[in-house]
């Protein structure tokens, strides 16, 4: 192979393709990545007894609840979790902020350990 002169190539890969997206396509791509990254799945079905040995224990040492209702969206996700201190109950629920949550609508309860004084 006389006179054959080899040129060494370095392909960069995937680098050499990225200027091909649109920012608009790269916003769409990143808006479903934090959107699959945000669904809820659901946490552990609790017995009524246990929902109610947390919610006396929030209750008397004033501590924040993090509750996940038994409700789904179309895709069978679950709401986000509702977060914050007991403020008063009834005899259908407990109100935590401006929710109302029934009692036969908490799926899974627990106490929120606050790591930070920032979270407080």
């Amino acid at each position: 192979m006389e006179g054959l002169i080899m040129i060494e190539y370095n392909d960069r890969g995937r680098l050499k393709w990225t200027g091909f997206y649109l920012s608009d396509h790269t916003e769409k791509i990143d808006a479903d990545i934090e959107q699959r990254a945000n669904q809820n799945l659901a946490k552990e079905q609790m017995t009524t007894e246990e929902i109610t040995e947390v919610l006396n224990a929030a209750v008397l040492k004033r501590k924040v609840v993090c509750i996940q209702k038994e409700e789904r969206d179309t895709e069978g996700y679950y709401p986000d979790d509702i977060k914050g201190e007991i403020h008063g109950y009834d005899e259908l629920g407990i109100f935590i902020g401006e929710h109302k949550v029934h009692y036969d609508e908490i799926r899974h309860i627990e106490i929120q350990e606050l790591d930070k004084w920032s979270q407080l």
